[in-house]
């Protein structure tokens, strides 16, 4: 895996072979009034996706976020879709609202998108796909 950004918010690695981004966000998220560099760090990691890539998405942690960021999150969605992503495999803790966040983030529900429980369980779906 090679890594993209590691920022107090979120961290994004790209793995060439596999065709995957692996997206992780931390606690700082839910407190951040900024993400200068969000965007062009997902330009950067979609840059090296061919065609039906795969993303693998820890959101086990952030379960709310300021809502004036939500128009850098769906700009992100935006350039996912246009690459072709084909499938999101979010991770989520049960009983969080994690969720909850994410279908907001998600405007035009043609992202196609998998909830699991588990980062293993995830990375297995995605492994035999």
């Amino acid at each position: 895996m090679r890594l993209i950004a590691l920022r107090p918010e979120y961290q994004l690695l790209v793995e060439p072979a596999r065709n995957r981004i692996f997206y992780q966000n931390f606690g700082p998220m839910q407190t951040a009034t900024a993400l200068p560099h969000y965007e062009a760090d997902w330009t950067a990691a979609l840059a090296g996706m061919l065609p039906g890539f795969q993303i693998l998405s820890d959101m086990q942690v952030v379960n709310q976020t300021n809502r004036a960021l939500l128009i850098h999150f769906q700009a992100v969605e935006q350039l996912i879709v246009a690459k072709g992503v084909h499938v999101v495999a979010e991770v989520h803790v049960p009983g969080l609202l994690t969720r909850r966040l994410t279908d907001e983030v998600t405007t035009s529900r043609v992202m196609p998108v998998r909830q699991f429980l588990s980062i293993w369980e995830a990375a297995y779906f995605l492994d035999y796909l």
